[in-house]
């Protein structure tokens, strides 16, 4: 039997880099796993920085649906194995909320109306809009928008096999739906090997008075404050786009990292920023609700769901004092820390019980 693992073309994020470790792991413990492409226009389908996995690879449009076929798809891509009758189906729930936005994409006119209801007034947005940053606004609608369908439980879930799960978050949203335990699978991936490497080098007395932030999944909240941040005289760097090796060097150096806005899943960013000792400040939504997912002190866990205003001038001065005290503030991430560190062996745990499962199913 053949477990096709499905990921998109070309892409590279924390998705794909999930699945091509889950496809690496079950690979190195006997499962003839083969990494299968969907989405067209790619000569070479594998982003390059997937290269260093050597998986095999195929295409979706080529697997047969015979019985001794298992295939593995993300939740966006679900799509991709309806047409699977024989096939042994797994899903793996990598973001909750990526999920039900590939079911029930938002409308235009419901973004327009959301909008101008809560921010019509906000001085921020014209410039938000001429720099190229109105995904802030869409960021905020997509998290009110995908927490009403859940809580109105107004989602379907998918018949599978077996359904696995790299989040508290994804698990309790599919027990909601009455998906037995016993068919739920945790799979704790680790982050990539030179963020590990590099939490080696990292020295903590030569950080510098600088934050980090993303813009990609970013609240309207953060980005005024990171306004107000850089008006104060604060350095703040947007890690939007700057590619790994250049993220990497930023962390190293910075002491402090914001990512105040959506959390589909249990997000690499903050575990990328603590392991490079980051002093993290995130929101409670989705994947950082639960401390399980998300380890991060609670005095550094906004409780801000959704976007909403915040007393920006505590925030500022917590920042110059975390900036200020950083070697006091950094040591109460050195738990979390080190359970990323373990993570790479929680991670060969986790695919070793799945590859008991799948070897029972007869694949070998």
């Amino acid at each position: 039997m053949t477990v096709y693992v499905l990921a998109p073309a070309g892409v590279y994020t924390g998705g794909p880099t999930a699945l091509f470790q889950l496809c690496k792991a079950l690979r190195e413990n006997g499962i003839n796993a083969v990494m299968a492409f969907y989405g067209d226009g790619y000569n070479d389908p594998m982003h390059p920085n997937y290269k260093k996995y050597r998986c095999p690879w195929t295409l979706v449009r080529k697997i047969s649906d015979d019985y001794d076929v298992c295939a593995i798809a993300p939740e966006t891509a679900v799509d991709k194995i309806i047409r699977f009758k024989k096939a042994k189906k797994i899903i793996y729930w990598l973001a909750v909320d990526n999920y039900v936005l590939s079911l029930y994409r938002p409308s235009k006119l419901g973004f327009i109306q959301f909008t101008i209801k809560k921010y019509f007034f906000d001085p921020h947005i014209v410039y938000a809009i001429i720099t190229g940053n109105s995904v802030i606004y869409y960021n905020a609608y997509v998290a009110s928008y995908v927490k009403s369908l859940i809580d109105a439980k107004a989602v379907s879930v998918p018949d599978a096999d077996l359904h696995l799960v790299q989040s508290l978050y994804a698990k309790e949203f599919l027990s909601s739906y009455d998906v037995g335990n016993n068919n739920i699978v945790m799979i704790r991936e680790p982050l990539e090997e030179e963020f590990l490497e590099r939490s080696k080098e990292v020295i903590q007395h030569e950080k510098i008075d600088v934050v980090a932030f993303k813009t990609r999944k970013a609240y309207p909240l953060t980005f005024k404050l990171v306004k107000a941040l850089r008006r104060h005289g604060i350095v703040v760097l947007d890690l939007k786009n700057v590619g790994k090796d250049r993220m990497i060097k930023i962390l190293s150096k910075s002491k402090i990292f914001l990512d105040i806005g959506l959390h589909p899943g249990r997000d690499r960013p903050p575990r990328e920023a603590v392991v490079l000792d980051n002093i993290t400040i995130v929101n409670n939504h989705g994947g950082c609700y639960h401390f399980a997912d998300c380890m991060i002190p609670v005095e550094f866990k906004w409780n801000c769901y959704l976007d909403q205003d915040i007393n920006y001038h505590k925030s500022i001065y917590d920042i110059e004092h975390y900036l200020e005290n950083y070697e006091y503030y950094i040591k109460k991430f050195y738990s979390f820390k080190q359970y990323i560190l373990q993570e790479p062996s929680l991670f060969i745990n986790d695919t070793r019980y799945l590859t008991q499962i799948l070897m029972k199913w007869g694949v070998n």
